[in-house]
């Protein structure tokens, strides 16, 4: 578990980073991926945190930042991995309350479509889901998920969030050259961003 930063976000100003998943632990092994090739696919929920232990750190780490004279927008969950296979995960944010700033979590959305990852998700401030596809075949090429996930599933739970979230919901699309950049992939894409009208939709391109 690692708490890192203030690292300057263009989405989320000054961002505290949290790294509460072990290395390359995802459900998903996009080919964009600038971690690396997955070392550990999958989509159990396992105790990654100590919501008490990560709250002490995140203080400590806060007063430091603030004693240099530098200030924090947002606690952000970015770990070398999901973020919500730590069951854990909805009590740490409510542990992390505690310092009145903005939380934010960045997923892949691959568990979306379950009740209790939608419930964690909603006490955060600041939620950004992944949608890189609108079609199974893509959604296999470029994400390689878990055998056992279903696009229809997690497209079905996006929109489920959607509608009860009352935070700020962001998308995040990878266009890859060759993949999903064409006119009308990128079409079908945006007409499933649409059906849940996120408050931005980010469009990206691999950098490295």
């Amino acid at each position: 578990m690692e708490v890192f930063g203030p690292v300057p976000s263009r989405r989320l100003g000054q961002s505290l980073g949290i790294n509460h998943i072990p290395p390359k632990t995802c459900s998903y092994a996009c080919i964009y991926c600038q971690l690396g090739q997955t070392q550990n696919m999958s989509v159990s929920r396992n105790i990654y945190t100590e919501p008490e232990m990560l709250r002490r750190q995140v203080g400590q780490k806060l007063g430091q930042v603030r004693a240099s004279g530098q200030t924090v927008d947002y606690l952000t969950f970015v770990p070398d991995g999901e973020p919500t296979l730590d069951s854990r995960l909805g009590q740490a944010i409510c542990q992390l309350k505690v310092y009145k700033t903005p939380i934010a979590v960045i997923s892949n959305a691959s568990l979306i479509w379950r009740e209790d990852v939608q419930e964690e998700l909603s006490a955060a401030d600041w939620v950004s889901l992944k949608i890189d596809a609108a079609t199974e075949r893509l959604w296999k090429r470029i994400n390689r998920p878990h055998r056992s996930l279903k696009l229809p599933e997690i497209l079905n739970g996006i929109e489920q969030f959607a509608h009860r979230y009352s935070g700020n919901l962001v998308t995040e699309t990878m266009l890859v050259a060759g993949y999903n950049d064409e006119p009308e992939q990128v079409e079908a894409i945006a007409r499933q961003i649409g059906r849940i009208r996120p408050k931005t939709a980010y469009l990206l391109v691999p950098t490295r």
